[in-house]
């Protein structure tokens, strides 16, 4: 972890870098692909994950979705995943009249992370345990959903893996039982990437904000 003044700072200089050459989005560690699934309702295909540093200074991953007629059920959740020694995840309910909290879990891994930890995408079955993280937040934006992460709670010394999923689970006291699996962002790669938090920043800051990553609305 690195504190908050040191963040600023951190920030303020990777800002000031050249925007790179454009790069294939399919390479792009700011970005997940996914792809549709017309077996799957609306609100449960992900469609894309991007990332950006937002006007407060956090780190937000936007979580697109397809539209559809789907009613979500009490059950449903979209989870956001980001590794780094340990797996953390992010619930909020797909059902809006259940509001946006966000309930913090994790799985405790041995040491860094695989280079390609494809291995360890949550699957049906899966139990996480409940996790005091303060300081995340979500909303719901136009078909999907926005989390923001502090940058102060990420660790610049190993490397980070995101990934999203939508799923439906069950809350048995401080667990999370995951009984099915609807989609994941990343299901299209066969191994996922593991970046540099700073190579992150850096490809974000250099990056006009006003843009999408993807230059789609």
């Amino acid at each position: 972890m690195i504190g908050q003044p040191m963040t600023i700072a951190l920030v303020s200089l990777l800002a000031m870098a050249q925007p790179g050459l454009a790069m294939n989005n399919y390479d792009n560690p700011r970005v997940i692909l996914s792809y549709m699934d017309k077996s799957l309702d609306g609100p449960r295909d992900i469609l894309r994950v991007t990332t950006a540093i937002s006007a407060e200074g956090q780190l937000t991953f936007q979580i697109k979705t397809r539209e559809g007629k789907y009613s979500p059920q009490d059950e449903d959740y979209m989870i956001l995943e980001v590794q780094q020694q340990n797996s953390h995840h992010f619930l909020v309910p797909l059902n809006p009249a259940l509001g946006e909290a966000v309930l913090a879990y994790t799985a405790e891994h041995p040491g860094e992370p695989e280079p390609h930890p494809a291995a360890r995408a949550l699957e049906s079955g899966s139990a996480l345990s409940l996790a005091s993280i303060p300081a995340f937040s979500a909303k719901r934006i136009a078909k999907g959903f926005e989390f923001s992460v502090p940058l102060t709670w990420l660790d610049y010394g190993k490397g980070i893996v995101f990934d999203a999923y939508t799923a439906r689970g069950q809350l048995l006291a401080d667990t999370f039982v995951i009984e099915e699996v609807y989609d994941r962002a990343a299901k299209g790669d066969r191994e996922r990437r593991l970046v540099s938090p700073i190579m992150l920043l850096n490809n974000l800051c250099a990056t006009r904000p006003s843009r999408d990553p993807l230059g789609i609305p």
